[in-house]
């Protein structure tokens, strides 16, 4: 097994799968393999390929999560593994299943080692009447929910994005991923995207080629866009103020999709962007860094954000 760097994405290349096919029909080695584990932070992402002469299809499992993988290449076969940002931190393994074009079938399994990322946390006070949910509210909340949910189970099985990805808007970093709200002294969810500072109005762009897979109007992220990229990936895009973009186009990245605004439970206009691989929540800036993209380093964060988002 070999780890190369390829367009700053961590590429797992796991030649050993190539000589266990061989093996597996007609060759002599054992398919056993010890390999180092692979380390991923939480809410980030690392790229794996997996080669074999003749090999035709590869599948993955990560926990009850799919892992896609699609072709990339003679015999290569690629996919993009995100660990959740609430992942426990520990050993996990993906279950490779590989098929030949003859017909073999063979498994392996890639050991990962998840690590705890130190995510920002910060305290504020709003007024009593912005944190209160009726039953009503509860209730949409809830229906909301469950439409997400579904709208997240339907990928297409085929990659659609190309490298490198992009920023939606080029505003700075207000309130960064994975931090820990607590608002009126109650801890919250951590905030599962970035929050990019967008006056009103703001043209908001497809971070890559993908399918409109939702529009509409949510309760806490107000108007709301999600693109369905293949193979298990979405960027959403929330609180806008217009779409420009209907369910079910096709757009292609860097194309006008909507105009930031300050829908939902904000208080000011901005941009909330984020990203979401095969169930798992993870930093949208993880695309743009690891395909070649700019770094969030170039995108100031404050932590003093001048909105609330629950």
């Amino acid at each position: 097994m070999s780890e190369i760097i390829v367009g700053r994405i961590v590429t797992i290349t796991i030649a050993v799968l190539g000589v266990f096919f061989g093996a597996a029909f007609g060759g002599s080695r054992s398919p056993s393999v010890a390999v180092k584990p692979i380390e991923v932070f939480q809410g980030e992402i690392v790229e794996l390929k997996v080669s074999g002469t003749g090999l035709a299809a590869v599948e993955g499992q990560l926990g009850k999560e799919t892992v896609r993988f699609y072709p990339s290449g003679r015999g290569t076969f690629s996919a993009l593994v995100g660990v959740d940002l609430e992942a426990k931190p520990g050993p996990a393994r993906v279950l490779v299943k590989g098929t030949q074009r003859a017909g073999g079938y063979r498994e392996t399994q890639i050991a990962l080692k998840i690590k705890p990322k130190a995510f920002e946390k910060e305290s504020f006070s709003v007024p009593p009447e912005f944190d209160q949910l009726s039953p009503e509210m509860l209730e949409r909340i809830h229906r909301e929910q469950e439409q997400l949910t579904r709208v997240f189970s339907t990928s297409v099985p085929e990659r659609l994005w190309e490298n490198p990805f992009i920023a939606p808007v080029q505003g700075d970093i207000s309130s960064s991923f994975g931090y820990r709200r607590v608002i009126n002294d109650a801890p919250r969810a951590p905030h599962t995207g970035v929050d990019l500072k967008a006056p009103m109005g703001t043209e908001v762009l497809a971070a890559n080629n993908g399918r409109v897979v939702l529009v509409g109007d949510f309760f806490f992220s107000g108007n709301s866009l999600v693109l369905d990229h293949g193979a298990g990936l979405y960027t959403m895009y929330f609180h806008l103020s217009e779409f420009r973009v209907q369910e079910g186009a096709e757009v292609r990245k860097g194309e006008v999709i909507g105009l930031s605004g300050m829908t939902g439970r904000v208080t000011g206009p901005h941009l909330h962007w984020g990203a979401r691989l095969n169930g798992a929540r993870i930093d949208p800036f993880e695309l743009v860094k690891k395909s070649g993209g700019m770094s969030d380093k170039a995108f100031r964060s404050d932590a003093a954000a001048d909105k609330v988002e629950k």
